[in-house]
């Protein structure tokens, strides 16, 4: 148990960490500082790329990066998520693209704002170490880079002996302070280390563009004292610059631009000045250099109005937008709102388990475009890009699928939408939030959600009938998973027993192959085994070799970097065992219906108790939802509908959408 700390250790605790981070001394202490470690000086996107990098990268499942800092917060993003950390890695090579604004393009509520709100906190966390630690000439309002004190002739002989490459001039505050005061002495100037703070206006800039036509451009580019316009250029400069913009405050660091192009063009000229050149344009008192990130985002609509502008094309030069659109992953997106509802103030209400899966498979059938592929159902579709097994289907027909429909998820149903809506059903004074009720609120509220284009809008009825289709099938496994004893463990023994088979069967191969095992003994009973798992999915006697290896390879990979590998983490392997194991649905539809005599019905009560208290116990529902599955699957195996769409101008439900305990849960005496 941890010990109770005292008021004394608090305000100790609390002094220490303000004077953790403290260093001062001169130029000559940091010159002789940087020369032994040239990584300690770096410019903004080096900087940003560092701290991203800081917080590791693994290989995902398939072959994807996965970043840590984006891990367990963003979800279903990954391709898009390497695009942005590829813009920083190259940006840090010193490349032309630095020279770029980063434009983060998509929906609302697709993440944009997650993304950059993740890099400014890992910016500012790992500027609190010592490998990311930023030191300043102090005083200076633009915490001023210290190495721009050497003058432009000797700093090629600096990048060739010790690797510092040096970048910019002196800000006008710094180049008065250094001849008024220190008279040129460099050496003296004294440089302290600073923190990157969003909070504190260090390093991290924050604009957003909600008023189109800005009185001026002093929000941005700093505002001007002109009560200290006398004097020479150089002493007006020093003074009369206040450099509080939000680019003067972003400098080695990030800027973030929200609703980009609703900014004023005047506004928008002056970020194109400094992306391409690094100056901040002050109108008539010149510019000042600034090294650092700008990383916009906008919608697609804001963006295309903008394009269409017959002056944009300069700017648009200077843009690199990277699609953040919707999740396409259903998984995912289940992920998704369980992150949501963590710091939601859904207390005292039980979400069924399969509510945020059902939820899940409207919003992205609602984002998905129509199949082009002859004889393919958006169902399918989905269900492929969910990583999920599609008899017909391969890895390389998703690759070309996606590649056709390049902007999928630009539009669709936003997750925001979905928990509004949850908030609607759970303030109805219902103890459970079904999967149907969540649907039907879904529907009923897409009116208000300006995400869904007109395309969607119009076939709003057949997502909803296909959710219900999906959602029967879901079910119907729950319940059948439910209806045999230990199902979860059988599941397991069964992938146990096929991956040593096939641990053994590739481990013969190379024997053979190497000449040194002997010869071949015939394991016909491995053999069989394995078979029977793998006709299932329609593998051949001819590619059962190469399905093999291939297994054998993915579960090396998952076993090497310490993860589980379960039944379910390969969907092949999952659709075989599920079709070994789950009771066939015409015994489960006979063994959940009520039998007509009574002598019958003490055995009946008993498997009934026993397929309620194991979806509680093992599958998180509750009283109230458990009831509802199981008589809902004994309705859906009976052959009758729970959604009719008459004329396709509305829907009509056939099941209750806020089902409550009866009170006659069976018992197992």
């Amino acid at each position: 148990m941890t010990s109770k700390l005292s008021i004394e250790a608090i305000l100790s605790e609390s002094e220490r960490e303000a004077s953790r981070y403290k260093w001062d001394g001169t130029f000559a202490d940091y010159l002789r500082m940087v020369t032994q470690n040239p990584s300690q000086s770096r410019l903004s996107h080096s900087f940003v790329y560092d701290a991203i990098m800081s917080r590791g990268v693994e290989t995902g499942p398939s072959g994807e990066p996965v970043y840590g800092l984006f891990d367990g917060e963003i979800f279903g993003l990954e391709h898009h998520l390497d695009r942005i950390v590829q813009h920083f890695a190259a940006s840090a090579q010193r490349m032309e693209v630095r020279k770029r604004i980063l434009l983060l393009l998509g929906p609302p509520a697709s993440g944009k704002s997650s993304v950059v709100e993740l890099v400014k906190r890992v910016m500012e966390n790992f500027s609190r170490s010592t490998s990311g630690a930023v030191y300043t000439i102090s005083g200076c309002p633009m915490q001023e880079e210290p190495l721009h004190l050497i003058p432009p002739r000797l700093r090629p002989s600096l990048l060739e002996q010790y690797g510092l490459y040096i970048e910019g001039d002196l800000c006008p505050r710094c180049r008065y302070v250094v001849k008024s005061e220190y008279n040129g002495r460099i050496a003296d100037v004294p440089v302290r280390r600073v923190v990157f703070s969003e909070q504190e206006a260090v390093g991290i800039g924050y604009f957003m563009a909600t008023n189109p036509n800005p009185s001026d451009a002093s929000l941005l580019v700093g505002s001007v004292d002109t009560t200290q316009l006398d004097g020479d250029r150089l002493e007006v400069a020093g003074k009369a610059f206040r450099l509080d913009g939000e680019l003067n405050v972003a400098n080695r660091g990030l800027i973030e631009f929200v609703e980009m192009f609703k900014a004023d063009r005047h506004l928008l000229t002056t970020l194109l000045s400094l992306a391409q050149e690094q100056l901040i344009k002050m109108e008539r008192f010149g510019s000042v250099y600034a090294d650092e990130v700008i990383v916009g985002h906008s919608n697609e609509g804001d963006f295309d109005t903008f394009a269409k502008e017959e002056h944009s094309e300069a700017l648009r030069d200077r843009i690199i937008a990277i699609q953040v659109p919707y999740n396409l992953k259903v998984t995912e997106e289940v992920k998704i709102y369980g992150k949501m509802l963590q710091g939601s103030k859904l207390r005292g209400v039980h979400i069924a388990p399969l509510t945020l899966r059902v939820s899940s498979v409207f919003t992205v059938l609602s984002r998905l475009e129509l199949p082009e592929r002859q004889g393919m159902t958006l169902l399918q579709k989905l269900h492929l890009y969910d990583g999920q097994m599609v008899p017909g289907y391969s890895a390389k027909d998703l690759r070309e699928i996606q590649r056709h429909h390049a902007n999928e998820g630009m539009t669709g149903i936003s997750p925001r939408h979905v928990m509004n809506r949850l908030g609607v059903v759970a303030s109805q004074d219902v103890t459970c939030v079904s999967p149907l009720a969540a649907l039907n609120s879904m529907w009923q509220g897409l009116g208000e959600n300006v995400s869904v284009d007109q395309e969607a809008s119009i076939r709003r009825v057949a997502l909803i009938a296909d959710t219900v289709k999906e959602y029967n099938e879901l079910v119907i496994r729950d319940i059948q998973k439910a209806y045999e004893e230990s199902f979860e463990d059988k599941a397991k023994d069964l992938l146990g027993s096929y991956l040593a088979n096939v641990d053994a069967f590739v481990a013969e191969q190379e024997e053979r192959a190497d000449g040194e095992g002997r010869a071949a003994k015939a394991h016909a009973e491995n053999e069989r085994d394995m078979r029977e798992i793998e006709r299932v999915i329609g593998i051949t006697e001819r590619n059962k070799v190469e399905f093999r290896n291939e297994i054998h390879e993915i579960v090396t990979g998952w076993r090497s970097r310490g993860w589980l590998f379960e039944y379910t983490s390969e969907p092949r392997l999952r659709a075989a065992i599920e079709s070994r194991l789950l009771t066939p649905r015409r015994k489960l539809e006979k063994g959940l219906a009520q039998p007509r005599f009574a002598r019958q019905r003490v055995e009946w009560s008993q498997r009934r108790a026993a397929v309620t208290h194991r979806l509680m116990d093992s599958y998180d529902y509750c009283e109230v939802c458990s009831e509802d599955a199981i008589e809902y699957v004994s309705h859906v195996l009976k052959n009758r509908v729970s959604l009719k769409t008459p004329k396709n101008e509305g829907i009509e439900w056939l099941w209750p959408l806020h089902p409550v305990a009866t009170g006659t849960v069976p018992t197992d005496g």
